[in-house]
């Protein structure tokens, strides 16, 4: 008996593109559009017993001229990074800085301050701290004055630059000279008239003295 045609089922490949299905923001639990709006009316949202203390930090920050917006959020959030990624999502529609505290962990998000210096202030916070102490502490640290080592770096990477290039002209200037001094039928003048000078200046003894006489006398017969 001849068998028939085997026949093989392969399997799809499963879309790298696609999500699984159901997969949502971990934070999609919040009303951004309320927080939204919240900070933009008066720069904070958070539990009606913190705002009073947090509207002071986002008017300090305003004397300061910067745009501070304040959240305080109950929820925890795993990874502690979802944080920044509601800062962002936030500083996206509200401009500015946006800090983000949450129950576990911070976020912030900034277009007037870099992320090293945002990341120095949160380094500087202690477990405990009320939200608005926090904050501020934040803040004070990020606005104050720093080093920017991008542009000290830069400024020796100049002067490096700059010291190269004199010392290759020295070095080159110096060989130009030393091979116009070594090359043949170099002009030798100056050795000539100095020999002529050393010449003059040399003592002359008795006899040569008497030769020269005699001979400037038969010239003048």
């Amino acid at each position: 008996m001849t068998p028939g045609p085997a026949t093989f089922t392969i399997a799809q490949p499963a879309d790298p593109i696609a999500k699984p299905a159901g997969t949502k923001k971990k934070w999609s639990d919040l009303d951004m559009p309320a927080i939204v709006a919240s900070l933009k009316a008066t720069g904070v949202y958070a539990p009606a017993d913190q705002v009073p203390a947090l509207k002071k930090v986002v008017a300090k920050a305003k004397a300061d001229g910067h745009d501070l917006n304040l959240v305080v959020l109950e929820q925890s959030y795993v990874p502690f990074t979802v944080f920044r990624d509601i800062a962002t999502n936030l500083q996206e529609q509200v401009g500015g800085t946006v800090i983000v505290r949450g129950a576990n962990a911070i976020g912030t998000s900034s277009s007037e301050f870099s992320r090293v210096q945002l990341e120095d202030g949160a380094s500087s916070l202690k477990g405990g701290m009320a939200p608005a102490v926090a904050m501020e502490q934040l803040y004070d640290r990020a606005a104050a004055p720093h080093v920017d080592w991008t542009l000290v770096t830069l400024g020796l990477i100049v002067v490096v630059v700059i010291g190269a290039v004199l010392a290759r002209l020295t070095q080159r200037r110096r060989r130009r000279g030393a091979d116009a001094a070594d090359r043949p039928g170099a002009d030798r003048s100056g050795d000539r008239e100095q020999g002529a000078v050393d010449a003059a200046a040399e003592p002359r003894s008795g006899d040569e003295a008497q030769a020269e006489g005699e001979i400037a006398a038969e010239t003048t017969r």
